[in-house]
């Protein structure tokens, strides 16, 4: 009896478990469980019929380390510590920590998907859609994962009811170890002013 009613629990859980789960599993486990990635990418703003669009490279160098480079802006982020370097005339650096509580486009690609929910998934013989929802910051979005290799292809970020047309589209055109020196180890610019706006 005692048998019968685990394998009944058993049985339930499983229906339960959502099984796109193992797709985010996955994909975090190719942005994280490395010696360092690097991406090239084309970077989209989205508002409405309006876009801005960037080219560059993010290096991912484990839980909370990262380098975004564009031919505007450099930010390297170590730990809490956000580095901006505009890339002006002049140049300007501004220092700042990053909130506690948020999650952004680092914490995504840190491979943090925790309260993420998948509301629908596609798939086609090159990649695997999937639509998510995060409750804690009513947000959605789409990710898009390379078949067999789990890794991103595209992903889009902060969608919200009150703005549906205002969002951040990230396109990997490249994935791939840091073949020669990292930019994150490498980042040292000058600048003409400095803003510190840590606490």
């Amino acid at each position: 009896m005692i048998s019968v009613l685990l394998a009944i629990l058993l049985l339930v859980s499983l229906r339960q478990t959502d099984p796109n789960q193992k797709y985010l599993d996955y994909l975090s486990t190719s942005l994280v469980d490395h010696n360092g990635v690097q991406m090239e990418i084309k970077w989209s703003q989205i508002d409405g019929d309006r876009s801005w669009n960037q080219v560059g490279i993010i290096e991912l160098l484990g839980n909370k380390r990262f380098f975004l480079d564009t031919d505007q802006q450099a930010i390297k982020i170590d730990s809490n510590l956000i580095i901006t370097y505009y890339k002006t005339d002049d140049g300007k650096i501004i220092y700042d920590t990053l909130i506690e509580g948020s999650y952004d486009i680092f914490d995504f690609l840190s491979g943090d998907f925790s309260g993420f929910t998948i509301t629908n998934s596609t798939a086609n013989r090159e990649s695997i859609q999937l639509d998510y929802h995060m409750d804690a910051f009513n947000i959605s979005g789409k990710i898009w994962i390379k078949q067999k290799l789990f890794e991103p292809v595209k992903f889009t970020f902060g969608n919200n009811p009150e703005r549906p047309q205002q969002y951040i589209e990230v396109e990997i055109t490249s994935f791939g170890p840091i073949s020669e020196g990292s930019l994150f180890n490498s980042f040292n610019p000058n600048a003409g002013e400095i803003i510190d706006l840590r606490e």
